[in-house]
């Protein structure tokens, strides 16, 4: 069920997706401090290993220093130009391609090609900046502020879930995609909130909205939750969870049908079947562009015969042959949102159904106008449920299939 008793006014006006000043706003208050998802510890299995993201304006490297994740500014501190450029690989060092400078784990220069016209050489001064790297699970994550909470803080109560989520014991990588926004980078996080536009978007993938009697949405201090029954006439959408079924007990893995969707504010989302997890993170570029990573992971089997494997990994395929074109089904409404709050005279309405999307804007107005945001979220009672009282789908007593 929803919780909130009214339709609520947008907490965000339409220039707020436009408007310069509204973004730096933004980046200054809710991105502070704020974890960024930049890859996987999979890709950064071997010394040398490396991916590289641009996170605000702000380039990473994040690297396998002899079996050390180190987080580093992906700049050259002699002429500015990137140390990597690819999204991931591996190099022997961290090596300048223009001049052949090489730099450590701790940003200090290792070597220096011609020192001598570099007399007096001031190493703690002429180094790359260094930036905090934690892990989820298998998830990595990096944080540009030197203080703030740690990974775990950051994405509160449900930080032990994710983490299970994306195992390596239990779960393994089988999808990553980049993406490129023409928009701002609230339009693709609140399009994810809702699922009041799958009709109309995804008419031919997921057909229809659940709807309130088969939704459920939980608000938290760190974001908010969603879960639901999916459930459609549609005989197409009945074989797809009887082989998801099939499937899950060929692995040895109980099948409980349940999905659950999850933010954490401001710009991570979460998805999670019994079949696959996927992690979306959105990162703002300018006040109309943004970029996005995701990365879905494919339910490992439990069992340890020849078919189970095979069919684990079949499964894989097929699960991300599905996501894919609902991804892109998103994509292509984005840049139509963005022309129109240009022309936008006046704030819209946010229905009961988009309840979750106000609660994602509320959390960005209060830190813009520094308000602290347990103090906003408990002057609304349908935003009342602390982290402590995470309810579970089980609990909750619902099944489903994933609508986003």
């Amino acid at each position: 069920m929803y919780q909130s008793p009214t339709a609520l006014p947008p907490a965000i006006s339409p220039a707020g997706y436009f408007e310069p000043e509204h973004f730096e706003a933004e980046m200054s208050h809710a991105f502070a401090e704020s974890w960024h998802l930049v890859g996987t510890r999979a890709q950064l299995v071997k010394p040398g290993d490396y991916v590289s993201a641009h996170l605000l304006d702000t380039p990473v490297v994040v690297r396998n220093f002899n079996g050390e994740l180190v987080a580093l500014r992906n700049v050259c501190a002699h002429r500015h130009a990137q140390l990597v450029c690819k999204k991931a690989g591996h190099s022997e060092s961290l090596k300048c391609p223009y001049h052949g400078w090489e730099y450590g784990s701790d940003g200090l220069t290792r070597k220096i090609p011609a020192p001598k016209n570099f007399p007096h050489f001031d190493r703690q001064k002429f180094c790359l900046d260094r930036f905090a790297v934690e892990s989820c699970g298998e998830l990595v994550f990096v944080r540009l502020s030197k203080t703030g909470m740690s990974l775990t803080e950051w994405l509160g109560q449900r930080a032990g879930l994710f983490a299970e989520w994306f195992s390596a014991d239990n779960w393994k990588q089988t999808l990553s995609l980049d993406f490129e926004y023409p928009c701002n980078w609230k339009i693709p996080i609140e399009a994810a909130l809702e699922s009041y536009h799958i009709p109309s978007v995804h008419p031919n993938t997921f057909s229809e909205d659940p709807g309130e009697s088969r939704s459920d949405h939980f608000f938290y201090d760190t974001g908010t939750s969603f879960k639901t029954i999916f459930m459609t006439p549609r005989w197409a959408d009945h074989l797809l969870k009887f082989a998801e079924m099939t499937t899950m007990r060929t692995l040895g893995v109980p099948f409980t049908g349940f999905y659950e969707h999850h933010q954490v504010f401001p710009n991570l989302l979460i998805s999670h079947t019994d079949s696959l997890s996927l992690a979306q993170v959105v990162i703002p570029r300018t006040a109309t562009t943004a970029s996005g990573l995701v990365i879905q992971f494919g339910r490992r089997s439990a069992l340890k015969n020849p078919i189970s494997k095979l069919t684990a990994w079949c499964w894989g395929i097929f699960a991300t042959w599905l996501t894919k074109p609902i991804l892109y089904e998103d994509v292509k409404i984005y840049p139509k949102v963005q022309e129109g709050v240009k022309g936008a005279h006046r704030s819209g309405l946010l229905g009961r159904c988009e309840e979750r999307l106000h609660a994602s804007q509320n959390y960005i107005r209060s830190r813009i106008d520094g308000i602290p945001h347990d103090e906003t979220t408990r002057g609304n009672d349908f935003h009342s449920p602390p982290d402590s009282d995470y309810v579970s789908p089980q609990e909750v007593g619902q099944t489903s299939r994933p609508t986003h």
